[in-house]
């Protein structure tokens, strides 16, 4: 239907990581736990990562590491 919002439902998690393995850039969980759902604007969850991607995305174009529309993108 046209004019509605897309929603969709997103768990919250809590995660415990042991400082030891933060310290080490590890951050994998140790544990996790569904606390709760929510139902939130598709749009609005998934804008700041449409703004990272653009700008780097952008970036890379502007100094000429995209080529014929396929980037290479250094996993970091």
């Amino acid at each position: 239907m046209m004019g509605e919002m897309p929603f969709m439902k997103v768990a919250i998690v809590r995660a415990t990581i042991a400082r030891e393995k933060l310290m080490a850039d590890n951050f994998t969980p140790d544990s996790e736990e569904i606390i709760g759902y929510e139902e939130v604007d598709e749009e609005e969850f998934y804008r700041p990562l449409a703004e990272l991607l653009y700008k780097r995305i952008k970036e890379m174009y502007e100094e000429g590491q995209v080529e014929n529309n396929v980037g290479r993108i250094q996993a970091n």
